[in-house]
């Protein structure tokens, strides 16, 4: 598969428009689409951030495949706003209880701004 083929498929995946990831890569929407469909490629910082944003290798970006055995470039891609809808239809049929310990396991969850990654 192509990169332009890849990156639709995962924007795609992700719901965007070409104008949304525009914005995340700081560029154009013709220059998203340059990249879709003229054969154009971004240059190695672009690459990066379309690596971390959709959680795919570079070389899955520039091959389709994946070189590499890691278990999260596996996983499916996941949709957000899927995955949204089903945690709050559990949530809304819980016990109020049970609704408090959810909120404080999500709580403990969330990023602590305080510890860096030399830290851990």
């Amino acid at each position: 598969m192509k990169f332009g083929e890849t990156l639709k498929n995962l924007r795609d995946i992700k719901e965007m428009t070409q104008q949304d990831l525009g914005k995340v890569l700081g560029v154009s929407r013709a220059t998203i689409a340059g990249y879709e469909t003229k054969n154009h490629q971004p240059d190695y910082e672009k690459l990066e951030i379309l690596s971390h944003y959709f959680e795919v290798s570079i070389d899955y970006l520039l091959t389709g495949e994946d070189s590499f055995h890691v278990e999260r470039m596996k996983r499916p891609p996941i949709n957000e706003k899927v995955l949204d809808a089903e945690v709050i239809q559990i949530y809304r049929t819980l016990p109020a209880e049970t609704k408090q310990d959810v909120l404080k396991y999500l709580k403990l969850l969330q990023p602590n701004e305080k510890y860096t990654k030399k830290d851990v």
